[in-house]
């Protein structure tokens, strides 16, 4: 979820660096990845399940991390098309607190790429507060900050499980191979890997989450030159942006808008944006186009929505603890930004037209208008109806998405690419460029019990 203005980064190297290859990790399942930066939602995993799993078991037996220190760190995740971030890294373990911060060149809007840094911080408030971690996305005015109600984690507790499984080198340092895993109690399957160098700095750092998210099902970190030494507190001081800017005040000059949007889902989830994101169909295609793995069984929904355009931030939402939730909002206000948080505008593209990238949408729940009210009633923001539904393969291999996305890729906006997806799902006949429709099988997943005549 964190981009900045274009090219406002350090040049990134032409490629990452060599991966040391030979730790074994257990690959989760290929899935869709969902839009945005995933880190978040390893958080949302990750902060529950290494207290659950650390809280009863001897760890002892693990290696020694340098209790303090900062290093250049290159970060990939599962999905390969999100490419790779460079940065810097700070941990403290005595003070329970770590920070992140990294960028990535995307190229899926233009050949050169654009720049998409986030600054992650991660801190023990001891109860103080839920919020243990924030995220800035961007810089300058395009910045926003997204405040995560998960509790700090260290993110090598795991490797407190650990055994020593051999050694080997990471770009010519000497390091101790380390091997853990655990099963969450919902038997999500969590492993780490290391190869933690004498001075206690693991210089690789793998962690596969068991999820079928694939972006988040296997991250993986170098780490280089690394700084010991005691750390101060401005290195984790929380940025200008999260510190007095949060959330992002809503667009001036609201009124009711139409729009017809889109979103990706499983057949069991019921039809309701209800704490959910969409995209219109310019939007969509930072998705379709840029995501390898893509699950063809999954549906895509077209939705008619009329909504408050007095934009508020754009909100991190999914399903968690049965039910889905979103942060990082602006009161009852939908949420909106660019795709990606990309194209220029201020705010990750909440109140600009973001003509080149389409945007997202997200829906609070306290916002919805209740069955027959109208969009303003007693301050209500939204409503949304589904009108029809595909199967995503149909979209992209059948109407030929995929071939069009790769004539497109990097040349914004890839208005040839969102008509195909548009026509998919505008009607049924093959000739127009439709496709079938297709239907969800659980609870409150019948469309027409959806429709208001």
């Amino acid at each position: 979820i964190g981009v900045s203005s274009r090219h406002s980064c350090t040049a990134l190297p032409t490629r990452p660096p060599n991966m040391w290859s030979t730790w074994p990790v257990a690959l989760a399942g290929a899935a869709a990845v969902a839009a945005g930066h995933p880190a978040p939602i390893s958080d949302a995993l990750l902060s529950s399940t290494l207290a659950e799993v650390l809280a009863h078991a001897d760890v002892s037996q693990g290696p020694r991390i340098a209790p303090a220190w900062t290093a250049n760190v290159t970060q990939l995740f599962g999905a390969s098309s999100l490419g790779y971030q460079v940065g810097s890294y700070a941990y403290d373990q005595a003070g329970r607190r770590w920070r992140a911060t990294m960028c990535s060149n995307n190229t899926i809007f233009h050949a050169s790429g654009d720049m998409l840094c986030f600054d992650q911080l991660s801190v023990d408030l001891h109860g103080a507060s839920p919020f243990g971690s924030n995220m800035t996305a961007g810089a300058g005015d395009g910045a926003i900050c997204r405040t995560l109600p998960f509790a700090f984690y260290d993110q090598f507790a795991l490797l407190a499980l650990g055994t020593k499984t051999g050694s080997s080198s990471v770009a010519g340092v000497h390091c101790d191979l380390w091997y853990a895993a655990s099963t969450t109690k919902e038997g999500q399957n969590i492993t780490a890997s290391a190869c933690v160098a004498a001075d206690g700095v693991p210089r690789e750092f793998n962690m596969t989450t068991g999820m079928a998210y694939k972006a988040v099902s296997e991250i993986k970190y170098t780490f280089s030159n690394p700084r010991i030494g005691a750390l101060s507190d401005d290195v984790f001081a929380p940025s200008e942006v999260c510190a007095s800017k949060y959330p992002m005040p809503a667009c001036e000059g609201g009124s009711k808008q139409a729009l017809t949007l889109y979103r990706v889902h499983g057949k069991a989830e019921p039809y309701s944006l209800v704490n959910k994101n969409a995209g219109d169909a310019l939007g969509d295609m930072a998705f379709f186009c840029d995501i390898i793995g893509m699950d063809a069984t999954q549906l895509v929904t077209e939705w008619a929505v009329e909504a408050d355009s007095a934009w508020g931030q754009y909100a991190f939402c999914l399903f968690q603890g049965g039910k889905n939730v979103c942060w990082g909002h602006t009161g009852k206000h939908v949420g909106r930004e660019s795709s990606r948080g990309l194209g220029g505008g201020a705010a990750q593209g909440q109140c600009s037209r973001n003509e080149e990238t389409g945007s997202w949408i997200s829906f609070p729940d306290v916002g919805e208008c209740p069955a027959g009210a109208a969009v303003g009633t007693n301050g209500c923001t939204w409503i949304a109806t589904p009108v029809r539904s595909v199967l995503a393969g149909c979209i992209i291999k059948d109407r030929g998405l995929q071939e069009m996305c790769a004539q497109e890729r990097g040349h914004a906006p890839m208005r040839r690419s969102a008509a195909i997806f548009a026509a998919a799902l505008e009607t049924s006949d093959p000739a127009k460029g439709g496709c079938p429709d297709a239907s969800a099988s659980g609870p409150g997943s019948s469309i027409s019990s959806w429709i208001v005549v």
